[in-house]
């Protein structure tokens, strides 16, 4: 019962750390023992001796165990380990199951699959349906720990016991059970829990606690590390932001949009520079054009720009980089990715002789990002095919958009009375011939509420 206990311990206290940094926690749930009759029963049934350190465990604990958590979302996991986000031990009795017919019914079924469940016993499934099992075709009483991947059709050595098992999971913070969470800890002989990924988890674990801003607004590096962890800047961040030295931040932020690898993290110090600095910046920026720095993607550039330049002047550099970039065969996906963030009319005057079939290529998310009107939905609707088409998928992206309350849509000026918008939808639909473009305004009529 030593052993037993002493799991117990370190499960309740691990559980009650999440719980104070306000993860989730489902609490330890201990099913009735069972008997040593439940127990023969049960081997004469699978045709099997269960392995003695799962029989300890069923008959001295319970026949069943679950217990599972997730850390919260301000807990900042290190990024070499940002794959695990939960931890979960769990068994039952009543579902061990012989593998082995599994496999024989998958061969029934004329499936190349499922072979290497031969010889396994199931006790257990993570929470994507991936099986942990007893190796029963392993020599000896204890048998080791596998894992089936149900996806690969893969079995991979976890542990040599079941009791080995419970231990080493236990030791590196019962992680999640889906294999893609503990894989960090894998080696050929099963969970090390002396590799030095190992040691650096342990560490963090013994140690983790939930950050908040006010434990980091001191400090640049933290602060910016949580925002970036977090993917989102708010008006309190920003102000923490502010209240540093601004020429000391504004360098530490330019130091880090070189280091950072993934584009994700440059845009979002470039969103921080523009958030913070706004046309504080806009000679730097203006340099970023004049001395065409390579080092800097020409997206960030242009996002940058939409933030800390005058439009007035930011806007047709833009235009003029795409312009020669593309030889005049500019893509939606481009467009958008240089222009959205303007969130400017002007983007749409420009789009009128750049825009291409297929529209949904990001075109028409362009047309709604570039805050339209009425003005260019009646105007776009009497140019070419494509023109009419863009403004067809617009409409309905903007009432999706406007159900999921994005927060960039505006008003759209000069709309006009419903029954006025209902007859020129009536008129546009007399025009169609294609199902798809039918059936989206359609849907435009019937929900004509929303754009009110």
């Amino acid at each position: 019962m030593k052993d037993i206990n002493s799991l117990l311990s370190k499960w309740e206290q691990l559980l009650q750390k999440v719980k104070d940094n306000n993860g989730k926690v489902y609490p330890i749930e201990i099913g009735k023992k069972a008997t040593m009759k439940e127990i023969a029963a049960k081997e004469k049934e699978l045709g099997y001796q269960l392995p003695p350190s799962y029989k300890y465990f069923v008959t001295n604990l319970g026949k069943s165990l679950f217990f599972y958590y997730s850390f919260s979302d301000d807990t900042m996991i290190p990024n070499e380990f940002r794959e695990i986000f939960s931890g979960q031990i769990y068994w039952d009795f009543n579902f061990l199951q012989d593998l082995s017919i599994v496999a024989d019914d998958l061969i029934d079924d004329g499936q190349d699959y499922g072979r290497s469940l031969r010889g396994k016993l199931e006790f257990t499934q993570s929470g994507n349906g991936d099986i942990y099992a007893f190796d029963m075709s392993v020599e000896g009483e204890e048998k080791p720990i596998v894992y089936w991947d149900h996806e690969e059709d893969t079995v991979t050595y976890v542990a040599d016991s079941f009791i080995d098992y419970l231990v080493k999971i236990t030791v590196l913070g019962c992680i999640g059970s889906e294999k893609w969470q503990f894989d960090y800890f894998l080696s050929d002989s099963g969970l090390n829990t002396t590799s030095p990924k190992a040691v650096k988890w342990k560490h963090w674990l013994e140690s983790f606690s939930e950050t908040t801003l006010e434990a980091v607004k001191h400090n640049m590096e933290e602060l910016l590390a949580f925002v970036l962890y977090r993917d989102k800047l708010d008006e309190e961040a920003i102000a923490i932001f502010k209240s540093f030295k601004q020429n000391e931040l504004f360098q530490y932020l330019l130091e880090e949009l070189h280091k950072k690898e993934a584009m994700k993290d440059k845009r979002f110090i470039c969103k921080i520079i523009g958030r913070v600095f706004g046309l504080n910046a806009e000679q730097w920026v203006r340099r970023l054009w004049e001395e065409k720095q390579e080092d800097l993607d020409a997206r960030l550039r242009s996002y940058l720009t939409s933030m800390c330049m005058d439009k007035e002047e930011g806007l047709p550099l833009v235009f003029y980089y795409l312009e020669q970039q593309s030889n005049e065969k500019i893509t939606g996906y481009d467009a958008f990715s240089h222009l959205g963030e303007f969130h400017s009319r002007d983007v749409i005057s420009w789009m009128e002789n750049y825009v291409t079939f297929p529209v949904t290529n990001f075109w028409d998310k362009l047309f709604v990002w570039s805050n339209f009107s009425w003005e260019d939905v009646e105007s776009w609707t009497s140019l070419e095919e494509k023109h009419e088409v863009t403004v067809i998928h617009a409409l309905d992206m903007y009432i999706r958009e406007k159900e999921a309350k994005h927060k960039y849509l505006q008003v759209i000026e000069g709309l006009p009375a419903k029954l006025e918008f209902n007859d020129f939808l009536v008129k546009l639909l007399d025009k169609q011939v294609l199902k798809k473009r039918i059936q989206l305004i359609e849907h435009l009529i019937e929900n004509i509420d929303l754009f009110y």
